[in-house]
């Protein structure tokens, strides 16, 4: 099943393991070259995406931005993020 904004909500967004949260929303994380300047990307949409995040990042780093993309692709309800973590989508609905 696929997750969507009624059925990924905030707790389990920050809760929930990240590969669960992957395959819930049908993506994969994909290492980008360190050289890339930004925090993380979404490329496609629910069910086929790719979250695609510059090497080199901390954990605790991954772990947040991984979760922010994967709420924005979800489109749960979350609080907004701060400007510069301005997140787009490309190739996808939203």
């Amino acid at each position: 099943m696929s997750a969507t904004s009624n059925t990924l909500t905030v707790d389990r967004l920050l809760s929930a393991p990240l590969p669960e949260l992957l395959a819930e929303v049908g993506a994969e994380l994909v290492d980008a070259p360190a050289t890339d300047e930004t925090f993380g990307r979404i490329e496609g949409r629910i069910g086929a995406a790719r979250l695609t995040m510059p090497t080199g990042r901390s954990a605790f780093e991954r772990d947040t931005i991984v979760r922010i993309l994967v709420g924005k692709l979800a489109g749960a309800p979350m609080r907004p993020v701060p400007p510069s973590l301005d997140v787009r989508t490309f190739g996808g609905s939203k």
